[in-house]
């Protein structure tokens, strides 16, 4: 996780209602229109929401040792300028290496508890105790013996080293030994595993054993890529089928889907009143999807994105299965004639959706009830009074609800190549689909309009806006919302496409001069690329007033500058002649006293690609300007080009006297 993520979490879960107001909503509004560089300004402001009256806050940030070491150095730095500001509040960071390490050369003043000390060994020891009872209570470990009890209390006790999962999962492991000789072998220090990896790839040896393998591996991408955790009967009905699979096919559902916690070796557990399954430590889901060292697990490792493709795919094939569409062929009577003055009563009704059916749905099943009857409860819900039995057989498909929620969100990385159901998708994203659910409202999703390209570029969504910029008339259309992406996200590819749509390149002129502005190269490239005239020696120039040479001179941006000299820069023009903005008064100075003004090492290389690019020394007032800077290097270079120091203008700027009075 990035250290800025943390800051803006805690400033989040910090400013209230009452903070939206005056200076704190100033550092809010400067915040959200950064366009980089904000962790000091999150810095600043949390410092100011710390510094208030009343009984300290806590700042808990759990695990900081998963943060990369350079995000860490960062987080750790801001942390402790907020603390030297004297704020109201205590920090406590948990980590599982040492904070000596962690901390090492921050000078920060801690109190260190270690999970070896005694205080943290007694709440290990009672949590081993209760767990260890609670197997024997059940059944679940079989012995008798009071002396071998004891020896795996505290053998549990002495090697879990504060880690909870490494204790369950020897604890389960031993509760499956066939006598008590394989659970002494089994506790033996030479047996134990070290660390929690060992016991994982430990499960998987004994899943492999069971030949439970092709079942593991065939559910492990629902559970690690779902969005939200998948029910038992979601999971059985959705796992085994293919894309482009035209109907449902029952006998591929998942046999015994309620022994997944046995086929996972404990590793998973079904919420017995929700019914969903999830891993029990978000570690086992980052080790599956770390690439084993090991090769013979190496069909165990889930590559998120392959997938996040692939349920996107089966929830694409699902929504267009032929079951449904017989259904909603069926679902609607034929409708008798309608006097016009009852048509505007009929349009007001709270007519019900299939989404918002859907969504209604799969509330009812995330609530914690013990066998609730969903079909019972929607239908007798007020506002969806009409469902027929036809509705109602569709609500039988439980994975229905998941992949009308997530058919977009799953779909984030299609591509043509790769995607078998690209077409079947597109043609959803195109004309609508009755059982996909819109991102942007609570009806089904209809076509690509406005709110929904906005919530593209919101989410990164690579293929939607894919479908968008290879359509001339959709870019036409929102090309100011792509022109956001594209420059929030750096991406050119996105803007390649868009230039396919010709009337759009002098359109774009300022995003080059936006791209001149912060150092943007690659975007500079794409546009004169695809014909963007940069030295703008038409009819359009009376209509700006930046060129993007001048801006990049300002700015310092020499890599920038280089290359639009070397597309046909004007060196000498710096402001459209006939604007008559005074805003800036850079604006009314030419790009070689821009460098000049610029100075430093910058500067001097600003002025002599510029010098050298054919920029009229002789008539400026740059030598001007580096003498009342002394800069030294500046002026031996415009001297070098030629500047006459005669010149009237610059001896009375400069009090000098006529040569040869």
């Amino acid at each position: 996780m990035k250290g800025e993520t943390i800051l803006r979490a805690l400033a989040r879960q910090l400013v209230s209602i009452h903070d939206v107001s005056g200076s704190t909503k100033q550092a809010l509004e400067s915040i959200q229109n950064a366009s980089e560089h904000i962790s000091s300004k999150l810095s600043r402001l949390l410092t100011r929401l710390l510094s208030r009256k009343g009984p300290p806050s806590w700042v808990i940030v759990d695990g900081i040792d998963e943060c990369r070491r350079e995000e860490r150095q960062t987080l750790i730095k801001l942390l402790k300028s907020m603390l030297d500001d004297g704020v109201n509040a205590k920090l406590f960071i948990t980590s599982r290496d040492h904070a000596s390490s962690i901390f090492k050369g921050a000078s920060v003043n801690l109190e260190q508890v270690f999970m070896n000390c005694s205080l943290a060994e007694d709440g290990m020891a009672q949590f081993i105790d209760q767990a260890v009872q609670k197997c024997l209570d059940s059944e679940q470990l079989l012995v008798s013996d009071q002396t071998l009890i004891n020896e795996i209390k505290n053998t549990l006790v002495k090697h879990a080293d504060g880690m909870i999962l490494w204790a369950t999962l020897i604890l389960r492991h031993l509760c499956v030994q066939p006598n008590n000789e394989k659970i002494r072998e089994a506790i033996a220090l030479k047996n134990l595993p070290r660390n929690l990896k060992e016991i994982f790839n430990r499960i998987l040896d004994r899943i492999v054993s069971d030949e439970k393998e092709n079942i593991v591996q065939t559910l492990l991408p629902w559970i690690v890529a779902a969005k939200q955790p998948l029910t038992l009967s979601q999971l059985e009905e959705c796992c085994m089928v293919t894309p482009l699979q035209e109907y449902t096919i029952r006998d591929r559902y998942v046999n015994g889907i309620h022994l997944i916690d046995n086929w996972f070796q404990g590793l998973v557990e079904v919420d017995y009143e929700t019914k969903t399954v999830h891993f029990i430590h978000a570690s086992i889901q980052q080790f599956f999807l770390t690439a084993s060292d090991n090769p013979n697990f190496s069909d165990f490792h889930v590559r998120m994105l392959d997938a996040d493709r692939h349920i996107g795919e089966i929830c694409v094939t699902y929504l267009n299965f032929n079951d449904f569409k017989t259904t909603l062929a069926q679902v609607r009577p034929s409708l008798p004639p309608m006097a016009p003055e009852k048509i505007c009563q009929e349009a007001l009704r709270n007519e019900w959706s299939w989404p918002k059916l859907l969504r209604l749905s799969q509330k009812l099943r995330g609530q914690n009830r013990r066998g609730a009857d969903i079909d019972a409860t929607i239908a007798s819900f007020t506002s969806v009074s009409d469902v027929t039995v036809q509705e109602m057989r569709i609500l039988n498909h439980p994975f229905l609800a998941y992949a009308s929620a997530h058919w977009l969100s799953h779909s984030v990385h299609f591509n043509e190549e790769q995607n078998q159901t690209w077409s079947l998708w597109k043609n959803m994203l195109m004309y609508g689909h009755e059982l996909a659910a819109s991102p942007v409202s609570e009806e089904n999703h209809r076509t690509i309009d406005g709110a929904l390209v906005l919530w593209a570029t919101h989410n990164r969504h690579s293929a939607l806006l894919h479908v968008v910029t290879t359509s001339t008339e959709l870019t036409e259309q929102y090309y100011k919302a792509l022109c956001e992406y594209v420059w929030e996200e750096n991406d050119v590819n996105t803007l390649h496409r868009m230039l396919n749509a010709k009337k759009l390149v002098l359109r774009l002129y300022p995003l080059c001069c936006r791209a001149a502005r912060y150092g943007r190269l690659e975007i500079i490239k794409t546009l004169c690329e695809a014909g963007l005239d940069i030295t703008m020696h038409g009819s359009l120039l009376s209509s700006l007033d930046r060129l993007p040479l001048a801006v990049a001179v300002e700015r310092g941006h020499i890599e920038v500058m280089e290359y639009l000299l070397q597309k046909g820069a004007h060196p000498n023009l710096g402001k459209n002649p006939k604007s008559d903005n005074l805003q800036d008064p850079l604006h009314h100075i030419p790009p070689l006293e821009s460098a000049v003004i610029l100075g430093g090492s910058k500067g001097l290389q600003a002025c002599r690609l510029l010098i050298d690019a054919g920029a009229d020394v002789k008539n400026t007032k740059a030598l001007i300007r580096s003498c009342t800077r002394s800069d030294r290097e500046i002026i031996h270079l415009l001297v070098s080009a030629g500047v006459d120091i005669n010149v009237s203008c610059i001896r009375s700027e400069l009090n000098l006297p006529d040569v040869g009075a």
